[in-house]
């Protein structure tokens, strides 16, 4: 287990980090703009991480870590034929940690181009793993694409919307899916 004093300094340096990323661009973020915000010196940044690029990629690791903590929760419950509406319900509490922990993590790294392709990869990624589990058996490139996509975007809608779907919403997309894909 990691002390709780090194815990707390790489949660300060992530939280500044994000921060500046949001407001001037990753480009124009620099080690000594994330320790002074951090109110930290250089150094004990270099302790932590080797420089800003080390940064995103453990936040990006992070962030696909809890990806696919959650998904792995959400076929357990596929598995149990639980609908999607009740699977949200059942989620709630790693939903909500997506919009309080995560939504700002994902929004500042989203506008990293590079780093950008590399959380989409991984999600997809994730989303193909996870699915295949599921269905066991090997997912087809249009399954993955397809269901990926969706994911994606109701990540995109919790992170864009700040808020999360009512049920009514919820049984409203159901619907159309089965509409447009059959039962």
């Amino acid at each position: 287990m990691t002390d709780l004093r090194i815990q707390k300094t790489d949660k300060i340096i992530s939280s500044a980090f994000i921060d500046l990323v949001i407001e001037k661009g990753f480009d124009n973020v620099t080690v000594k703009d994330i320790a002074t915000r951090a109110m930290i010196n250089r150094k004990t940044f270099y302790a932590h991480y080797q420089d800003k690029f080390a940064l995103t990629d453990v936040i990006l690791q992070n962030i696909l870590l809890w990806l696919d903590e959650t998904l792995q929760k959400r076929v357990t419950l596929l598995k149990q034929e639980i609908p999607l509406s009740h699977a949200v319900m059942k989620l709630e509490v790693e939903l909500q940690e997506l919009m309080v922990n995560w939504r700002r993590p994902i929004n500042a790294l989203m506008t990293i181009p590079e780093t950008k392709m590399q959380l989409l990869t991984g999600a997809q990624r994730t989303f193909s793993e996870q699915f295949r589990v599921f269905l066991k058996r090997p997912a087809s490139e249009l399954e993955t694409a397809v269901i990926g996509s969706t994911m994606l975007g109701l990540i995109t809608y919790y992170l864009q919307a700040d808020d999360l779907p009512s049920r009514d919403e919820l049984q409203q997309l159901s619907t159309s899916l089965t509409l447009i894909f059959g039962e």
